[in-house]
């Protein structure tokens, strides 16, 4: 009888232990995501997908880079996209890394669409134009190829609005400025409508090769999940290999993820450049750039910026 007791306690004993440990399997470690509904950011809009069987992501839409940099750094997100010029800003405080880049995401994405009824042909026939500049990045860009392909800011007037959207390309529309320069997909949107088109002066091209954005990690949740860090590294080199080899996947993608319409998504791509690749010395460059411009008060050493980057 005794005997039989103790095997009963023992079966349940294994079966709370069987139960216990298939509860712990099925537990997934949690990743917030801050992203943006852009074209560029297709590698973290993609890890829901590949690697949803092994984590949990929570995705948070942003509209503004920097509030996404804020986020990050309070830890209030894991890992977000985010622009080189956020990096750069927050390496020139001259404080210990509360983000790193650990992954690349694109090149390019920023571009000058003009009115139909505006004819440039080359950089100079910008001079005297009006342009549409969504602060921050969008605005480095179009600084920086201007000085680059010898032309200058103060040739052009322009015209900021704080945030990407509808009102940047109404004024366009409306054709009260000449042209503006914008985050993909909303030069596409412009192309697309009929009222606007690509000038052959590209802003990309510029003194650092058009860096645009990365995926950020929290310093502590990089520290305290190496694994994930891994795998999220290498799911969103590979989104960027398999969309740049299958452009079509690319926009079928983008299409059904943001709803995009597929006529502005399949313009957009053309645009953009997805690249894993990382770019310390480039964002040196752009540092440089962006303390000539007046956007930081000091330019962060060589060395420290490194530090915003996973070795």
């Amino acid at each position: 009888m005794k005997f039989n007791k103790l095997a009963i306690a023992a079966t349940v004993a294994l079966g709370l232990g069987l139960s216990t440990s298939a509860v712990h399997a099925q537990e997934k470690t949690k990743v917030r995501v801050g992203y943006f509904s852009q074209l560029h950011d297709a590698a973290v809009l993609n890890l829901q997908q590949q690697l949803g069987s092994q984590y949990s992501f929570e995705y948070i839409k942003f509209q503004r880079y920097a509030d996404a940099a804020i986020a990050l750094s309070r830890g209030d997100l894991d890992i977000s996209s985010l622009g080189y010029a956020n990096l750069i800003t927050e390496s020139a405080k001259n404080n210990e890394p509360k983000f790193k880049f650990i992954t690349g995401l694109a090149r390019g994405a920023i571009n000058l669409v003009c009115n139909n009824d505006i004819k440039i042909n080359d950089w100079s026939d910008l001079k005297g134009k009006t342009i549409g500049v969504v602060a921050g990045f969008p605005e480095i860009f179009l600084d920086d190829a201007l000085r680059t392909h010898g032309q200058s800011a103060a040739d052009v007037k322009k015209v900021n609005f704080a945030v990407a959207g509808p009102p940047v390309l109404q004024v366009l529309k409306d054709k009260t400025v000449d042209c503006s320069a914008v985050f993909e997909p909303f030069g596409a949107t412009a192309v697309s409508g009929g009222y606007a088109y690509y000038p052959p002066v590209n802003i990309a091209e510029n003194s650092f090769k058009g860096v645009n954005n990365a995926v950020a990690a929290n310093s502590k949740f990089i520290e305290a999940n190496g694994t994930a860090i891994k795998d999220i590294v290498t799911a969103a080199s590979e989104t960027t290999k398999q969309f740049n080899e299958q452009t079509q996947q690319w926009i079928e993608f983008m299409t059904k993820s943001q709803d995009f319409p597929q006529d502005i998504v399949k313009i957009g791509v053309e645009r953009v450049v997805l690249d894993s690749a990382l770019y310390p010395t480039e964002a040196d460059v752009l540092a440089g750039n962006m303390k000539k411009l007046g956007l930081i008060r000091e330019q962060p050493s060589a060395e420290q910026l490194n530090k915003f980057f996973l070795n």
